[in-house]
């Protein structure tokens, strides 16, 4: 089961190698078969998360968990500021919640509905920070500078190296920024630290991980978000730029 309040999951290499690097080659025949379609890395990262996405099965959108994450997350869509909508995708399977590489959507399962309130909202609010923060474009953008053309062991496997330490730092740098933007959300709503630690040590404590900081750095942030935040700030927008890291 994916790690939960952790599962953004824009470290691209898991995609990537889920993927295998693969690109389709044409059937064996005649000299004169058309070569199939060059793959870039952004369409090998996002059909490698659809294809997750369909083996999750659908979810039933007037079942009652259904209707609580839909609730959730309109409750927080429309505390944030003005800016480009977000969409709810909602999906079958075990708890799950993924903020989807078109850059505006968030799949959630219908199992999250089932979560205590102050947990279901903190995992709905760290993928909406994932999407208002723009952090797909961001990791695109470092994957197609590695490789800018099509996807290729012979211009992917000279850049591994590099390309997954770039990676794993920018997605460590992203789950923290999500989970300070989705923290600082739902404390307005008062729902504090304490939410997060049972959301996040579900599992147990885990340790630092290929695409996200291990619980204990990920709770000391939190902690000290939470002692920013008793402070008087004049407004929620200014919440808002204390977990974005602009103030």
């Amino acid at each position: 089961m994916r790690r939960l309040f952790l599962v953004g999951c824009l470290c691209l290499a898991a995609a990537v190698r889920a993927e295998g690097l693969a690109v389709p080659t044409a059937a064996p025949g005649p000299a004169t078969s058309t070569a199939a379609p060059a793959v870039t890395i952004t369409e090998v990262l996002q059909r490698s998360q659809q294809q997750r996405l369909a083996q999750r099965g659908a979810a039933d959108p007037l079942s009652a968990a259904s209707q609580r994450v839909q609730a959730s997350f309109d409750r927080l869509v429309a505390m944030l500021p003005p800016g480009e909508p977000a969409r709810l995708v909602l999906v079958g399977g075990d708890l799950f919640a993924e903020a989807q590489f078109d850059g505006r959507s968030v799949a959630v399962s219908e199992a999250v509905g089932d979560l205590p309130e102050g947990e279901r909202l903190l995992m709905l609010a760290h993928e909406l920070g994932h999407v208002r923060l723009e952090h797909w474009a961001a990791l695109d953008g470092l994957y197609r500078r590695f490789i800018p053309g099509e996807v290729r062991p012979e211009t992917t496997d000279p850049v591994a190296a590099a390309l997954g330490a770039q990676a794993h730092a920018l997605s460590h740098r992203h789950e923290f920024e999500a989970d300070a933007f989705g923290f600082t959300l739902v404390r307005k709503l008062g729902f504090g630290v304490e939410n997060a630690l049972r959301l996040l040590t579900r599992q147990g404590q885990q340790p630092d991980g290929a695409t996200h900081p291990g619980t204990r750095r990920r709770l000391a942030q939190l902690r000290s978000l939470d002692a920013q935040l008793g402070h008087a700030l004049v407004s929620p927008a200014a919440d808002i730029a204390v977990a974005a890291g602009t103030r």
